[in-house]
């Protein structure tokens, strides 16, 4: 009888505990279009494109360029949302996928008008060597994040995606993964 009693109860214990996924990205990934608003959470929108203009004049590149606008809203309340970037596709919580080839980003400049003084945007060339690419950003209202990718001669007239998953921890904590195609 007391064994039945302790196999219920630890039964019990492991079906109400949290259950936590296996990988950082939690979720089905969605597949979004380019240039369309996707809302993640309450007030969390995100919309990505390819840009044509480009804030990288001044980055060396020995490939073509591509720069990809990622626009985001935190709404009034704001949001603090959490991702890896690094100059290592392997790592990178964000990163492009042209044919077979997987591409990290180059360069990043981030635009967030609510950051006041402290909004400079400059543009940050991330260094390959650099394995902790850990970013935290808390914003209200609209945003920005531009990357910049490098791709190979011959490579521009390939279909293109672009691969993202990012957490928030404000004003809940959530995860999320999107496939752009550019």
């Amino acid at each position: 009888m007391i064994k039945r009693l302790i196999l219920v109860a630890a039964i019990g214990a492991f079906a109400i505990q949290p259950v936590y996924p296996q990988s950082q990205a939690a979720g089905p990934v969605k597949q979004i279009k380019a240039g369309e608003v996707v809302l993640f959470g309450d007030t969390f929108t995100v919309k990505v494109t390819q840009s044509t203009k480009s804030p990288f004049s001044n980055v060396k590149l020995k490939g073509e360029p591509l720069v990809v606008l990622i626009e985001l809203d935190g709404g009034k309340k704001g949001v603090t949302l959490a991702y890896n970037l690094t100059a290592d596709a392997r790592s990178s919580d964000v990163y492009l996928t042209s044919g077979a080839l997987r591409s990290a980003p180059r360069a990043v400049m981030e635009d967030f008008p609510s950051w006041g003084g402290d909004n400079d945007k400059e543009v940050e060339v991330l260094d390959r060597r650099d394995t902790d690419g850990n970013v935290s950003l808390s914003f209200a209202g609209k945003g920005a994040v531009s990357l910049l990718f490098e791709l190979p001669p011959g490579q521009t007239k390939t279909p293109k995606k672009l691969s993202v998953s990012l957490r928030t921890t404000e004003p809940q904590s959530e995860a999320y993964s999107f496939v752009v195609n550019l």
